[in-house]
């Protein structure tokens, strides 16, 4: 798969999980920060040697779906591959455990 058809997967993905949700506190889609992360892993795949954008890619835009709507690991995993699900889940905040410790538990 390449680079766009990659983005294009994911953002349509990552829209259908966040349709109707905004930035807190403001009247902008959600949408619109999962596409300033991707960005930001675009910007950063060129300039690191070895980073592989693709994967990076797909796993930044449906960064939030475990976290904020009823995407399940499974439907990731169906959807992507089993390391995309692994990584969107790394990013992923898990409510049994302390606050400072809920990050990166996958």
């Amino acid at each position: 798969m390449n680079l766009q058809s990659a983005y294009q997967k994911a953002i349509h993905f990552a829209a259908q999980k966040h349709a109707g949700q905004m930035i807190t506190g403001t009247r902008v889609p959600y949408l619109v920060h999962v596409c300033n992360v991707a960005m930001e892993i675009l910007i950063a795949g060129q300039h690191t040697p070895g980073f592989n954008t693709i994967e990076a890619v797909q796993v930044a835009l449906p960064h939030d779906t475990i976290e904020d709507t009823d995407t399940s690991y499974e439907e990731l995993s169906d959807a992507f591959t089993e390391n995309i699900a692994a990584g969107v889940l790394a990013l992923s905040k898990n409510e049994e455990l302390p606050q400072q410790s809920r990050y990166g538990t996958a």
